[in-house]
């Protein structure tokens, strides 16, 4: 083999008889500063093939792992804070750069151990690429392959050294009690003006957030069913990652990608919800108290197409963020 080209194989398995090959001069442009980047889109698309076939083998093996790799791209992608209102001098913090790694500790990334050594055994393998575009590609290709809408993201990240901030420079809050936002991820128990002023400092629109909080659709959330009496004592770290029980928001499916979790939300909300159907956290049902945002659930639920893509233009939103590349791949 030539020497500026190595082999990907997953997990010591390759599917089909087949593995992946791609040349070192094909992703010496990703993650760089340069301002031509989109000179070869060849080199491009044939970059971020690889990785979304390498994502595509690791869940045709474990296809649980599809929810817990949209989770980490978000999580990755939704620390990016604007410090400045000028849009013309405009100065940015945070991902999406793949400070994840540096982040594990953090409360809220819960259970992305298991995604994140996954896309960094992809990453290993690939050189030049940022692992930032890894996990952008990698979440990309979980929602496609559970069955949701193809999503092409920008390219070029660069790669932080170091966490992002977990708490926001700038806190935001209208007058509702449940309105703060200051910290970089969102809080679970923010209410319906509180995910406007979180979603909406990271470029989303009423509709496109309310599109993206349909990821809950797909995957599973740590629970106390089954816990030690020594965890439910402490709720350490230790214990959160090893929960015997993880409870999909919708039962249905938990794998697969649809517009089922908006029909559920509007079962709820009209109280014909069974038990076990649903395990709801407070910002779901936020989006059906509010009359507002209700008219986008129950337009999503009626129609799977507007869902997707909304869902695509919000995705793009979070993971574009800091790529320098013009086209998508």
């Amino acid at each position: 083999m030539n020497h500026d080209c190595f082999s990907i194989t997953i997990s010591g398995v390759l599917h089909s008889g087949c593995y992946f090959v791609v040349c070192r001069r094909m992703v010496a442009n990703l993650g760089s500063t340069n301002p031509n980047i989109d000179v070869d889109r060849k080199q491009l698309m044939a970059s971020s093939r690889v990785v979304r076939q390498a994502t595509s083998s690791i869940l045709q093996t474990d296809p649980t792992l599809a929810g817990p790799l949209l989770r980490l791209a978000f999580h990755d992608g939704a620390t990016r804070e604007q410090l400045s209102d000028d849009l013309d001098n405009s100065v940015f913090v945070g991902g999406p750069n793949g400070s994840i790694k540096y982040e594990l500790d953090w409360n809220e990334n819960r259970g992305i151990s298991r995604p994140l050594q996954a896309v960094e055994e992809i990453y290993s393998n690939m050189d030049g690429v940022s692992l930032a575009d890894c996990i952008a590609l990698a979440g990309a290709e979980a929602v496609e392959f559970a069955g949701g809408p193809s999503i092409r993201i920008r390219l070029g990240r660069r790669d932080a050294t170091e966490a992002d901030s977990k708490k926001r420079m700038r806190t935001l809050h209208s007058d509702t009690d449940r309105s703060l936002v200051d910290t970089t991820l969102p809080s679970a128990g923010l209410d319906s003006d509180g995910l406007r002023l979180y979603f909406g400092a990271l470029g989303l629109s009423d509709e496109q957030f309310v599109a993206l909080c349909g990821a809950h659709d797909l995957g599973r959330h740590v629970t106390l069913l089954g816990m030690p009496k020594s965890c439910l004592k402490t709720l350490t770290r230790e214990c959160l990652e090893a929960a015997p029980v993880l409870m999909p928001f919708v039962s249905e499916d938990p794998d697969g990608f649809s517009n089922t979790y908006f029909k559920k939300l509007i079962k709820w909300n009209d109280r014909k919800v069974k038990l076990g159907e649903v395990a709801f956290i407070p910002t779901d049902v936020d989006l059906v108290v509010d009359s507002e945002l209700r008219k986008y659930v129950t337009k999503f639920a009626k129609n799977k197409a507007a869902f997707f893509s909304s869902f695509t233009s919000a995705y793009q939103t979070i993971v574009d963020a800091g790529a320098t590349s013009v086209g998508r791949y």
